[in-house]
């Protein structure tokens, strides 16, 4: 017999026990004082009758009472030792078919722990890290190929005639159309949706993970760990991914458009040709990030540090850099028209060739000594006033 049937037939046997524990006192208190004292009974007047009568019902209705709360707290306790019994055996099979090396099993795995998750607080964070974990397995990112061993791998092509597709960035074209296996988006999809409203006590782990190609868009993955993730070709749209770890993750040709990205640590990140059109970066941490040929219009990077960064030709049009930092940027050949450079920290960056850049912008902004501008900038008497003015305010004596 089955645990979840031997548990069935207890509960009925106890709510059978209860019933005949009320009968059972019901009868003795209707009964007993006749069998007692039957003689002395016979010969009481009406009235003392109705009043024996009387408090003996409410004795029995009390006792009743009593006994019935008793199986309403029996009976509950038996339902949710039921219930519990049948999560931990949904769980249980669950985990077995996510276990399995069948792509179909491990897809009925993945939405029988979300519908767990779904259904039971208690069992939220565990499954969330179960399934975290799958990914990390199922998906580990590619170990890098050392100096040697790409030589290694550039003779033997030259030997055996293969042709070497590579990008204009170096890296292997297959890189933009890869996708993640159908499990590995299954766990990724069910993550991104979770409940948002439930305590998680860690932060979701994503990192060092192959994610290229995968579909997200106006995911939940705050707060997650994708530091060394591969996610080049990401639809990530509308994402939520404030106070995310992603410093040295691979997000070329990503889609970010309106993601929310406050807070976010993305120092070294590649976000090289990603799409980054309206998405929040305020207070998102940039340093060293190569943004070259990014798509930054109409985004939100106020008080973002952007320290050495690599934004060269990128489109920064409309954006809102009120703040940030952008000391020692690269930023020649960037489209900045419309860009709202009030108070951004310009030292040492290099604005060479840079679009549409007018000098009401530079008069905003706080453009030093060591700031490479174009040639006419450089001579031009408000922008001279305005790096003298820059200079005096930070170094006062």
């Amino acid at each position: 017999m089955s645990t979840r049937s031997r548990k069935l037939w207890m509960w009925v046997l106890g709510t059978l026990a209860v019933l005949l524990g009320v009968g059972a006192f019901g009868v003795a208190l209707w009964q007993v004082p006749w069998w007692m004292d039957a003689k002395h009974l016979d010969d009481i007047e009406p009235a003392q009758a109705t009043a024996i009568t009387g408090v003996r019902t409410a004795l029995l209705a009390l006792g009743a009472g009593g006994l019935a709360a008793v199986g309403v707290i029996y009976t509950h306790r038996t339902l949710h030792q039921n219930r519990e019994g049948q999560v931990t055996d949904r769980y249980t099979k669950a985990i077995g078919q996510i276990a399995s090396d069948k792509p179909v099993e491990q897809l009925g795995g993945i939405y029988a722990l979300e519908r767990i998750m779904r259904d039971s607080v208690k069992d939220h964070a565990t499954i969330v890290e179960v399934l975290a974990a799958f990914v990390r397995e199922h998906a580990p990112a590619p170990v890098p190929i050392s100096a040697q061993d790409r030589m290694r791998l550039a003779r033997q092509r030259l030997r055996t005639g293969a042709p070497i597709a590579n990008t204009p960035s170096g890296r292997t074209a297959d890189n933009a159309d890869r996708r993640p296996t159908e499990p590995v988006q299954a766990a990724l999809t069910v993550l991104a949706r979770r409940p948002r409203d439930r305590d998680e006590p860690f932060q979701l782990d994503l990192a060092r993970t192959d994610l290229r190609g995968v579909e997200m868009a106006n995911g939940y993955l705050k707060g997650a760990k994708l530091y060394g993730a591969r996610l080049e070709g990401a639809k990530l749209g509308g994402a939520h991914l404030e106070g995310a770890t992603l410093s040295g993750a691979h997000l070329e040709w990503a889609d970010l458009d309106r993601a929310h990205l406050e807070r976010a640590k993305l120092y070294g990140a590649h976000l090289e040709k990603v799409t980054l059109r309206g998405a929040h970066l305020e207070e998102a941490i940039l340093s060293g990030a190569h943004l070259e040929r990014a798509i930054l219009g109409r985004a939100h990077l106020e008080k973002a540090t952007l320290f050495g960064a690599h934004l060269e030709e990128a489109s920064l049009s409309e954006a809102h850099l009120e703040e940030a930092s952008l000391s020692r940027a690269h930023l020649k050949e960037a489209d900045l028209g419309g860009a709202h450079l009030k108070e951004v920290d310009l030292g040492g960056a290099n604005l060479e060739k840079a679009r549409d850049l007018t000098v009401e912008q530079l008069m905003s902004a706080r453009p030093t000594q060591t700031t490479v501008l174009p040639a006419h900038f450089a001579v031009n008497a408000k922008v001279v006033a305005r790096i003298a003015a820059v200079m005096r305010e930070e170094q006062p004596y």
